[in-house]
């Protein structure tokens, strides 16, 4: 089964998550606008595309300021290997 980014993560920023309290909730956990995109739960493999999500441990902006930070991601290169030519960027 292919992992969402709060499961390869770990952050605990999903509904229910350990870390929901301290950080909030996740967009990326929530956005059910890009629910299935690369076998994804709601945005959980779209995650670069999304603005508020938690990364190197700071919240990120916007696709255009973030998405230098998540090409070098090790969950975005998982998913590019899992999904191949068909990777929705």
């Amino acid at each position: 089964m292919k992992k969402n980014c709060w499961e390869f993560k770990n952050c605990g920023r999903q509904l229910g998550g350990q870390n929901v309290g301290l950080l909030g909730v996740c967009p990326a956990s929530i956005d059910k606008t890009n629910h299935g995109k690369n076998s994804g739960i709601n945005g959980g493999r779209y995650c670069w595309q999304i603005a508020g999500t938690f990364c190197g441990e700071k919240v990120q902006g916007e696709y255009a300021k973030k998405i230098s930070t998540c090409m070098v991601c090790d969950f975005f290169k998982l998913v590019r290997e899992e999904e191949g030519i068909h990777m929705t960027v």
